[in-house]
This record gives C-alpha cells, sequence and structure tokens, in this order.
C-alpha cells in the first residue's frame, strides 16, 4: 500500500509568499488612483520625449538638406559683399556684378562659389586676407605668407563657371606675400570654367612672394579648362637682401594640376633675388615637404612673354614658356603648346613696367555694351603704342516687362525678374522700398450751436431707450445665472473629497 506524505506547509512562509507578492484587493482605492497618475504622467514624458526627437530630427534634415542643396543667391555688389559673413556657405550669382568703386578685402573661403556664366566686373583689391599659410622655396625654407585675390586662401573648396573682367590687383607689402586673381592660396580646391581678363601687380620688400595669373601659390588641386589674359607686374624693392621671387600665368608655384586652359600673359619681373618664372607655373614644387603625388599639365597652350631682370650675382634666371623651375618630375606632360617670348633685361637701373610715359597722356575710346558683349573703355597712350582695356560695363539686355520675384514693402526692397527679348537672358533688379501712402485727414468744420432763448424754450421729456434696458437686464440675469454654476461645480468637487 502506497501512503503519500502531505507537504507541511508553515504559516510563516504563507504570510512571507504575502509579502512578496501583494494581493491587488488589498490595495487602496488611494493607491489605484495615484498609480495610475504616475503611469499617465510616464506615458506623457516618454510621447514627448519622442514627439521632440523626431521634431529635432525632422529639422536637422531639412537645415542639411538645405545647406548642402540650396546655395546662396547673389543677385548685387552688396549681396557680394556678405560672403564675408559665412565664408562657409555655397554661393551662386544671378547677375552680371559691377564692382566699381568698391575696394575688396579678400574673403579666404571654404565653399563652393558658382558664377553661373556670369561676371564680377572692375574688382579692385588693394589688401590681403586674414588667413596665414605656410608655403615653400626651392629649398623647403618656410616663409609665413599671406595673400590677395578675389578670394586670399581657397581650401577644400571650388570656383566654377565665373569671369573676372577689369580685375585690378595692387598690394604693397613688406611681408611674404602671393597674389592671384582668384585665390592667392588654393589648397584642395578645384577652379572650372573660368574666365579672368585683368592686371595684378606686388609691390614687395619681403624674402619670398610670387604673382599668378590664376592662383597665387597652389597646393593639390586642379585648374581646368580656363582662360586667362592677364598683365602680372612683380617689383622688389629690397637691393640688398637676396629673395625667392616667382611669377606664372596659371599659378606662381606649387603643383595644381592643369587641363584645357588658355593662358596669354604680359609679365615684368623686376628681382634683386633668384626669378623663377613661367608662362604657366614659376616653379613645380609638391606642397606640403614629403608629398608624393604624381600629377599633369596637359592640352594647354601658352602665348605671350615675360620681361625680367636678376640682380643677383648667383644667378639662376630661371624663366621658360611652362614651368620656370621643375622640383618635381612625376607629372604627366600631353598636348601642350606655346607661343611664348622670354625677355631677359641686363639694365637694372629702373623697375620694368608695360610702359614708362609719365604724363598719361591717353585717348580715351568709348566701347558701348551690348546684350552679348560688356562694354568698356579702351585706353591708347598717345606717346607709346602702349594700350588697355578698364571701366567695363554691364551687358545692355532688352527687357520690356518686369515681374515681382519678391513684392517691395513700406520696410522691405523686392526683386524683380525681366527675360531679354533678344538672347533670352534672365535678368534681376532690385526694387526700391515702398514710399508709406499719406492719408489726408478731411477738414474739420465746427459749426457754433444756436441757442433758443427763454422764451422759445419747451419742457422737455426724459425717454428712456427701451433696448439698452433690455440689454441690461439679460446681462445681470446671465452674470446671475454664471455665478450659480461655479457655485454648484464647487459644492460637487467638495463631496467627492469627502467620499474619498
Amino acid at each position: 500500500m502506497v501512503t503519500t506524505r502531505k507537504r507541511d506547509v508553515r504559516e510563516e512562509d504563507v504570510n512571507i509568499i504575502k509579502e512578496k507578492v501583494p494581493d491587488s484587493r488589498s490595495v487602496s482605492g488611494s493607491e489605484k488612483i495615484i498609480r495610475k497618475e504616475t503611469d499617465m504622467k510616464n506615458n506623457f514624458k516618454i510621447l514627448i520625449t519622442t514627439l521632440a526627437f523626431f521634431v529635432l530630427a525632422f529639422m536637422s534634415f531639412r537645415m542639411n538638406a538645405k545647406a548642402e542643396g540650396e546655395p546662396i543667391k547673389i543677385y548685387t555688389a552688396d549681396d557680394l559683399l556678405t560672403v564675408q559673413e559665412n565664408i562657409y556657405a555655397d554661393y551662386i550669382l544671378m547677375n552680371d556684378i559691377d564692382m566699381a568703386g568698391i575696394d575688396w578685402t579678400p574673403v579666404d573661403y571654404f565653399g563652393n562659389f558658382d558664377g553661373n556664366n556670369h561676371a564680377i566686373l572692375n574688382l579692385n583689391v588693394k589688401t590681403v586676407s586674414k588667413e596665414i599659410r605656410t608655403t615653400y622655396d626651392g629649398n623647403y625654407k618656410t616663409y609665413d605668407t599671406c595673400f590677395a585675390g578675389l578670394f586670399g586662401v581657397l581650401e577644400n573648396g571650388s570656383v566654377r563657371n565665373l569671369t573676372l573682367k577689369g580685375l585690378n590687383v595692387k598690394v604693397n607689402k613688406e611681408e611674404p606675400c602671393f597674389i592671384g586673381s582668384i585665390a592667392g592660396f588654393a589648397e584642395g580646391s578645384t577652379i572650372e570654367n573660368c574666365s579672368i581678363e585683368g592686371t595684378l601687380r606686388l609691390d614687395v620688400s619681403a624674402k619670398m612672394f610670387g604673382v599668378g595669373g590664376i592662383v597665387g601659390y597652389g597646393g593639390n588641386g586642379s585648374i581646368l579648362s580656363t582662360n586667362a589674359d592677364v598683365t602680372l607686374i612683380c617689383i622688389d624693392h629690397d637691393k640688398e637682401n637676396r629673395d625667392e621671387q616667382f611669377m606664372g600665368g596659371g599659378y606662381s608655384a606649387g603643383y595644381l594640376d592643369v587641363d584645357k586652359c588658355f593662358i596669354k600673359i604680359d609679365g615684368y619681373d623686376s628681382d634683386h633675388g633668384y626669378v623663377h618664372d613661367g608662362g604657366l607655373v614659376g616653379m613645380y614644387i609638391l606642397y606640403p615637404f614629403g608629398n608624393n603625388y604624381a600629377g599633369y599639365i596637359n592640352n594647354t597652350r601658352v602665348e605671350g612673354m615675360i620681361t625680367f631682370f636678376e640682380d643677383n650675382t648667383d644667378r639662376r634666371a630661371y624663366c621658360k614658356d611652362f614651368i620656370g623651375e621643375v622640383m618635381n618630375w612625376t607629372y604627366e606632360y600631353v598636348g601642350n603648346s606655346s607661343d611664348f617670348t622670354r625677355n631677359e633685361i641686363k639694365d637694372y637701373s629702373k623697375d620694368l613696367l608695360p610702359h614708362y610715359c609719365e604724363d598719361n597722356d591717353f585717348t580715351k575710346e568709348t566701347v558701348e555694351s551690348t546684350c552679348d558683349e560688356f562694354g568698356y573703355t579702351l585706353y591708347k597712350c598717345n606717346t607709346c603704342d602702349y594700350s588697355y582695356k578698364a571701366d567695363y560695363t554691364l551687358k545692355n539686355h532688352n527687357i520690356t516687362e518686369w515681374t515681382d520675384e519678391i513684392e517691395a514693402t513700406t520696410e522691405s526692397e523686392g526683386l524683380a525678374k525681366g527675360v531679354c527679348s533678344t538672347c533670352g537672358s534672365e535678368v534681376y533688379k532690385i526694387v526700391p522700398v515702398k514710399e508709406p501712402e499719406v492719408i489726408e485727414e478731411p477738414e474739420i468744420v465746427i459749426e457754433e450751436p444756436e441757442y433758443p432763448s427763454k422764451d422759445d424754450a419747451e419742457p422737455t421729456t426724459v425717454e428712456m431707450d427701451t433696448d439698452n434696458t433690455f440689454l441690461g437686464v439679460v446681462l445681470i440675469v446671465g452674470l446671475i445665472i454664471c455665478v450659480g454654476l461655479v457655485a454648484a461645480i464647487i459644492v460637487v468637487l467638495i463631496k467627492g473629497r469627502k467620499r474619498r
């Protein structure tokens, strides 16, 4: 016979189990309410946090999309001046812009600038930008250097589809300095489909300096499908100390890649140190020191002449059609051609310039702008054969109708767009702020009342305005009803608390 032994359950064990697992029936009503309120608060916090996360994520996405996909539009000279306020943004030109009468301060720029096949006319540069970079001479000696151009430093950025007409860069420095039309210094950047016409002059007393038709000093990067018709002037004013000087129709020193470019150079170099001049590059040198790179200079045409002197007993006098001095031979060289003159002068008594006529006796010939071409003034010296173009004017489009892009108000300017009926080009203009309308106040005529005499006076009777009386009664009754409702609600709430 098999017997089953029952397990003895002690009262203490039961009490312990009850403590660990509380009976929901033993929980008071108030505790249930508190738990529900706590759960609701926690759920509400989770909901708010989730919504905030999604809102912030969406805003971040929209901001990034705008920064990457929507460059800032430039319509006027004032718009162009604001580039210095956001040097990391992308920009796009919407108009040809005339900068005549404005001294441009070079911007150190780290974004993408799209000229949109428009031009900047009469850019005038007399100073350098803020950034300082280290440059190397042929012995890899370092120099803390300043820069000037449209941009002082162009780093990890690009400039595309831009024309510069009537450019005038004229800088005087006692520190190491490089100047160029697009940039004084370019690193990790691309210059593509640009056109430059103008004069760049550097007067300097330093150990290291240079002038470039497109870029002053170039690290890695590229110049593609770009034309430059430039007059370059470099004058060394320190006759006692030897320097390292560079000049190039494309860039003066560095190792930017070049493809499908056309360079026309008229160069003048007066130096009392070591000359490194080239129709394209003054000195081809890798940057920074120790860098290994196989570059290219292809499909490029160089025309013109560099007139120079090297006032130095330890003469080097590098001056060639493409590269003055080569410091690194690991580059491709295909499809290039030149028509270049090396013009060395042995007379060191005067600085070399395009012309020496001191009376400035010029004949001015004005060429009017058309729908397709910019206008300009042609200056011809009456003593020698020297001539140059300056004072460019905007194209003369035929606009018959303007439409508002942004309507002007009494507080802000507007923007209007026109389409040339001849060439189809879009042109924008600023619409001035509207003048506030002047409202003429009506003339107020005050008539003197006529008072009746005592004999004509009649007894007056006071009549009650029945409509106003009825409205007052309705308001008083409504107020009494509202007070009664509020009192009833308070009583109900007090009784509810007493029951709990």
